[in-house]
C-alpha cells in the first residue's frame, strides 16, 4: 500500500473535515482508499466512539481499504484495534521532510503554510525537543531559583496584580520584595534617613529594613485586600520603642495590634477590599474598588505615616545620642 500511495496519482483525494464527525476524512478514489483521523489534543476518545467511526466506515466504503489514525501528542493507544497509533513529533518529522527533502518542487504558499502549521504544534502541542533539553539543564543548574521564582509569581487576574500595579505607579515608593501571595514595600526618603530604626537582616529583608508596608491577599478570604505597616525583627529595645511611641499615637497608625509579637507587630493597618465588599462583584468591580481605595490611602494615609516614622527615628536618635553607653 505504501508504494501505491508514493507512485500513485493523488491528485483525485478529497478531504473533509468533520464529516460524520469524524475529525478528517480523506478519500482516495483511484486507490480506492479511505483515511480516518482522529484527533486528541487534551481530551479522550469517548466510550465506544472509535468502535462507532469503525463500523460507520465499513457501513460507507464498503469495498474500499482503510486506514484509521488514532492521533495524539504522545501516541495514546487506541480503545480499538482497527486504529494506529500516531503522535505529533512523528507529524511534525514527516511535515518537515516533505519541505527539506522534497520528492518534488513545493510551492511557496504550501511551504509557508506548512512551517506556520509546525510552529503552531510545538508551540501549543508538542513541545521543541531542544528547548526541552535546554529547559531541563538549566532547571538542574538553578532548580531553588526556579522553585523560588514559581513560588512568587502572581496569579493572573489577581487583585495583588491590581494593588501591585498601584504601587508602581508611585515613584517615591520601592518596593522590597513580592510574593504569590504579599508585595512588600517602603517609602524612599526611608532607606536615606532612617538611622535607628533598622531590622535583623538575617531574620527579615535583606536590606536591613526594620519597617515594610505589605500588601496582602488572603486565599482563605478571597476578595479581601489589605495594606500594613509592619515591625520586623530587630534590637528588641528599639523595636519597643517604635511600638510605644506608634500605637500611642492614634493619628495616623490606626488599625494597629494591641500586643507586640517577639519577632512581628503591625502598627497600621487598613482593608482596601474587604472579602464581604467582594462578594458577589465582578472583577472588574473589584479591581475598580481596589484603585480608588489605594489612591485614598495614597493622598489621606501614606504622607503622614512616613513624616510619623521619621519623626519617631529623629526621636530615638536623640534618645540614643543623650545615653552615655548608647543605649535606647
Amino acid at each position: 500500500m505504501a508504494l501505491e500511495l508514493i507512485a500513485g496519482d493523488l491528485s483525485d483525494a478529497v478531504v473533509y473535515r468533520e464529516r460524520y464527525n469524524i475529525d478528517v476524512l480523506i478519500e482516495l478514489p483511484s486507490l480506492n482508499f479511505v483515511v480516518a483521523v482522529e484527533n486528541k489534543v487534551g481530551s479522550k476518545a469517548g466510550d465506544g466512539q472509535l468502535a462507532r467511526y469503525d463500523k460507520l466506515l465499513k457501513d460507507l466504503y464498503p469495498t474500499s481499504r482503510r486506514l484509521m489514525v488514532f492521533l495524539t501528542p504522545d501516541a495514546t493507544a487506541p480503545d480499538h484495534e482497527g486504529y494506529v497509533a500516531y503522535d505529533y513529533s512523528d507529524l511534525i518529522s514527516t511535515l518537515e521532510s516533505l519541505i527539506t527533502k522534497p520528492v518534488e518542487p513545493v510551492p511557496a504558499e504550501t511551504e509557508l503554510i506548512i512551517r506556520h502549521y509546525i510552529d503552531l504544534v510545538r508551540r501549543h502541542v508538542v513541545p521543541d525537543e531542544k528547548l526541552r533539553s535546554l529547559a531541563v539543564t538549566l532547571y538542574e543548574r538553578h532548580k531553588e531559583a526556579f522553585d523560588f521564582i514559581y513560588e512568587c509569581r502572581p496569579e493572573p487576574n489577581s487583585l495583588l496584580s491590581v494593588a501591585g500595579a498601584c504601587l508602581e505607579h508611585v515613584p517615591d515608593l520601592v518596593i522590597d520584595s513580592r510574593g504569590s501571595t504579599l508585595i512588600r514595600f517602603v517609602p524612599a526618603i526611608w532607606d536615606s534617613e532612617l538611622k535607628v530604626i533598622r531590622g535583623d537582616a538575617a531574620k527579615w529583608s535583606r536590606t536591613g529594613r526594620g519597617l515594610l508596608f505589605e500588601i496582602k491577599t488572603f486565599s482563605n478570604n478571597p476578595g479581601r485586600v489589605n495594606v500594613s505597616l509592619t515591625l520586623g525583627p530587630g534590637d528588641a529595645e528599639m523595636r519597643s520603642r517604635v511600638f510605644q511611641m506608634a500605637t500611642s499615637n492614634s493619628a495616623p497608625f490606626t488599625g494597629f495590634s494591641r500586643t507586640m509579637g517577639e519577632q512581628y507587630a503591625t502598627i497600621f493597618s487598613r482593608d482596601l477590599l474587604t472579602a464581604n465588599q467582594a462578594k458577589g462583584t465582578q472583577f472588574d468591580a473589584q479591581e475598580n474598588n481596589v484603585r480608588l481605595a489605594w489612591s485614598d490611602l495614597q493622598g489621606s494615609q501614606l504622607v503622614p505615616l512616613t513624616q510619623a516614622i521619621l519623626d519617631i527615628d529623629r526621636t530615638l536618635a536623640a534618645e540614643r545620642a543623650s545615653e552615655p553607653t548608647g543605649a535606647l
